[in-house]
């Protein structure tokens, strides 16, 4: 046994000494091989319907923001206090917080989406806020999370979609814009008199966010014999609106606590009109002290009644549920009245956005529902 141990022993350091022979003659190391196979992208930022955490600028200092007596530069007390007299605040569609729906109707859907992450579903939600258009931690300023142009669906077969591309005005159009629809109106079809177009769903129309569409003078149907021109107001084509788009004139200088700024109201019951954005360059007088788009407002009012009792008269739209019928309609272009009768209604600025081209729309409708065309 002890010759055994010996050679153990012997065997033991033998080695050692060839290792250590080895480690003293390597040579210079050779040229590093080529990267391997990129891995794939871990998780982006909090999953399980979190908000993506944006994290913190270097150097940012919360007072700044964050004490109304050094917030010299964004005011940020004073925009919470106006956001909180808005419809994005009052507007009640919060709820709408499922996967489909959330990236709109709440602040954490929308980030999700902005983040070019996969929006979910959300418990607990918060409506439209300061985080669904800025992301002021991250980027230590106020500046807006998109301005890039936003593409419209046309909804129309054969018709291309549509760019908006309004300067600020497209952040607002990420949600203020038409959703898709399976069943569509036909063009072509505009003066054909045999085919059908088969609706089924109560919500057959462009959604209720349509107001850049309706700036754009885009998404109406028309007929190739109609009575009337469409055309636009001086709203499409301003230079000023096209530079800033919605803000120039929901954002303008505030005139008290509840309207403009981020109220984004131009009228309120405590502080009347307010008509600081249409004084801007380029656009109405700079002299203007108010201004009387009530007559505007009541003729686009006419029209959209009317139409809503010939609609409801043929059986085509609920009244009650502000909605439409399952119904076959022969010829399928007269459908189109139903289209624009929803495309003007949900655009909930009575015409002002686009009055040229919201009242051409419901007076064409009117003549087809009449049979005058």
């Amino acid at each position: 046994m002890k010759g055994v141990t010996t050679v153990k022993k012997f065997l033991t350091v033998l080695t050692a000494i060839v290792l250590l022979g080895l480690i003293a003659c390597e040579g210079p190391a050779g040229p590093a091989g080529k990267d391997g196979a990129k891995g794939a992208d871990g998780a982006k930022g909090l999953d399980a319907g979190f908000v993506y955490f944006e994290g913190f600028k270097a150097d940012i200092k919360c007072a700044s923001c964050h004490n109304p007596d050094t917030d010299t530069t964004f005011y940020k007390a004073a925009a919470t206090f106006q956001w909180a007299a808005s419809k994005h605040a009052n507007g009640g569609t919060a709820f709408e917080s499922g996967a489909s729906c959330a990236e709109c109707h709440t602040t954490e859907g929308f980030v999700q989406k902005m983040n070019g992450m996969t929006v979910t579903q959300k418990t607990n939600a918060s409506p439209v806020g300061c985080f669904a258009c800025h992301s002021p931690h991250k980027n230590g300023d106020f500046q807006l999370r998109k301005s890039t142009a936003v593409t419209l669906f046309s909804n129309f077969t054969g018709v291309a979609d549509y760019t908006f591309d309004y300067g600020k005005g497209n952040l607002c159009a990420q949600c203020h814009r038409p959703r898709t629809q399976t069943v569509k109106l036909d063009p072509s079809k505009s003066t054909a008199t045999n085919d059908t177009i088969k609706i089924t769903s109560t919500r057959w129309y462009s959604h209720y966010g349509v107001q850049s569409q309706m700036l754009m003078g885009k998404g109406g149907y028309e007929w190739a014999n109609q009575t009337n021109v469409v055309s636009s107001s001086f709203h499409t084509t301003s230079t000023s609106i096209k530079a800033d788009g919605c803000t120039i004139c929901h954002m303008t200088t505030a005139q008290g606590d509840y309207s403009g700024g981020h109220s984004m109201k131009l009228e309120s019951e405590e502080e009347g009109q307010n008509t600081n954005g249409c004084k801007v360059s380029g656009c109405h007088a700079t002299t203007l002290t108010s201004l009387d788009y009530k007559s505007a407002m009541t003729i686009t009012h006419k029209n959209l009644d009317t139409l809503k009792v010939l609609l409801a008269t043929a059986g085509w739209i609920d009244t009650v549920a502000n909605g439409t019928k399952a119904v076959t309609i022969t010829p399928s272009n007269k459908a189109g009245a139903i289209w624009n009768y929803f495309l003007v209604e949900h655009d909930l600025s009575s015409g002002i956005h686009n009055t040229a081209y919201a009242n051409s729309l419901l007076r064409n409708s009117i003549a087809k529902m009449r049979g005058q065309f």
